[in-house]
């Protein structure tokens, strides 16, 4: 989105949402434009720089249009806690929450803190109140931004639950201020509804804008997922393959600090665009004969790159995790098909080695990245037969340095010490498949149950 209709649509949204906010409440235009003015400030100088630091951010128009919903739906809660119920049930976790576990903590704490302001307009600045928003806010962001279990709301709710209570003890007996009993059950009472709030709305947030938070997104590793079962009995090769490169892309994750949960089902759903023509693709291929065999290199590059567009389309179709549709293009990358290009040379000299390249684009991201190295890593160690662990780590390298030299990364935000962490990992985990299983002795021959009939073996 261009900077001048993402400045207006900001403004937009942030008005509206303190009017939204100020349900039931005085209205006084002068007080209203310098409360627009202070929240547009904090938008700019804290909201948008926590926004910078976060990649995926920049990757779609969405995840901008998301928060802005999230922020003006915080805007609404707020405006819902009405005099009668007090201002200690400003459910001020549920949209932090949201934006937490939608996408990290420091986006969710910046606009926690925007929220806070907004909610304290509501309550006439009552800066006692600064407190209690601003914990709630922190928590709430702090302990959710890696969540991949539903228990981890709970915790998180009670944890916050648990520190108003403690504040709210300490401003009524420490700091003397006069609050009811009601206001100290509303404290403890408060979060925890929250949190159940949050796992009601967060499923419908998710399937809308198709930003998955890690709890969404391990609901696609269940293998019995349509595009996952058509993936197997279609393309079984392929299948196989996917699951190595899941198991190569999140201990690698693990080992940078990316989200190894994003690695995996962006590794499983990498390559389903291969379930249209399964038998053009070296894994699928059982009796031996290979079809580019019979067809010109520029067609066989027109097929490599068709189940890059039918990937997307499948993704679109079947509503995967936005994320996991962006590495779909980008494992690949703007990498030239070095096979059929120097096929192509021998008959023509003079091509050009752009003619035999995906279309892109380059990683974006650091899981793209890692998805891309473990699917090349992966396809070079196919050809290994009973290797060394020399011979295995030669090969890791030789890959990842290729991949690198050719500036793939540049663009994902990968470090070089962060490669070499990527390529321990590799290391790790293709030693552990390649290790010889232990061999038992015969304890001589059993008579057979069954027999499979010959015709049906060959």
């Amino acid at each position: 989105m261009k900077g001048r209709k993402r400045i207006l649509t900001t403004l937009i949204t942030l008005t509206l949402t303190l009017l939204i906010s100020r349900i039931r409440i005085g209205f006084r235009p002068l007080s209203f434009a310098y409360e627009v003015v202070v929240i547009f400030v904090i938008w700019f100088s804290l909201v948008e720089m926590s926004v910078k630091h976060f990649r995926k951010y920049s990757l779609s128009d969405v995840f901008f249009y998301t928060h802005l919903s999230l922020i003006t739906l915080g805007g609404a809660f707020i405006g819902l806690s009405l005099p009668e119920i007090g201002p200690f049930m400003t459910p001020l976790y549920v949209p932090v929450a949201l934006m937490s576990l939608l996408f990290n903590s420091e986006i969710a704490l910046t606009s926690g803190l925007l929220l806070s302001a907004i909610a304290m307009y509501r309550w006439h600045m009552d800066v006692m109140l600064t407190l209690p928003f601003f914990l709630t806010a922190f928590i709430a962001s702090r302990t959710l931004s890696r969540a991949d279990r539903r228990l981890d709301v709970l915790k998180s709710s009670v944890l916050t639950s648990l520190v108003l209570f403690g504040t709210h003890l300490f401003m009524k007996l420490g700091m003397k201020i006069e609050y009811t009993d009601y206001d100290l059950v509303a404290a403890v009472l408060n979060p925890i509804f929250s949190g159940i709030l949050v796992l009601g709305i967060l499923p419908y947030v998710e399937y809308t804008s198709r930003l998955y938070s890690n709890l969404g997104l391990i609901e696609f590793g269940n293998l019995n997922h349509p595009l996952l079962k058509m993936l197997a009995m279609k393309s079984p090769g392929t299948y196989y393959h996917s699951v190595i490169v899941a198991n190569l892309a999140e201990a690698a994750a693990e080992k940078i600090g990316a989200n190894p949960i994003l690695a995996r089902i962006g590794a499983y759903y990498h390559d389903i665009g291969k379930m249209k023509r399964p038998h053009f693709f070296t894994e699928n291929i059982r009796d031996g004969k290979n079809p580019h065999e019979e067809i010109t290199p520029s067609l066989s590059h027109l097929i490599l790159n068709e189940h890059v567009k039918y990937g997307v389309e499948l993704a679109r179709k079947y509503r995967l995790p936005l994320l996991v549709e962006f590495i779909i293009p980008q494992h690949h990358g703007t990498r030239s098909q070095k096979y059929f290009y120097y096929k192509a040379k021998q008959k023509f000299e003079d091509i050009a080695e752009e003619e035999f390249r995906y279309p892109g684009p380059k990683p974006q991201f650091k899981e793209a990245a890692i998805i891309m190295l473990a699917d090349s890593v992966e396809a070079a160690s196919r050809s290994l037969k009973n290797p060394s662990v020399s011979q295995i780590k030669e090969c890791v390298e030789d890959v990842i340095s290729s991949i690198f030299f050719e500036r793939q990364l540049d663009e994902s935000g990968i470090t070089l010490s962060e490669l070499e962490k990527i390529s321990d990992a590799f290391l790790q985990v293709l030693v552990n498949i390649f290790s010889s299983r232990i061999e038992y002795p015969e304890e001589g021959k059993k008579q057979k149950v069954v027999r499979i009939n010959d015709q049906n073996s060959r």
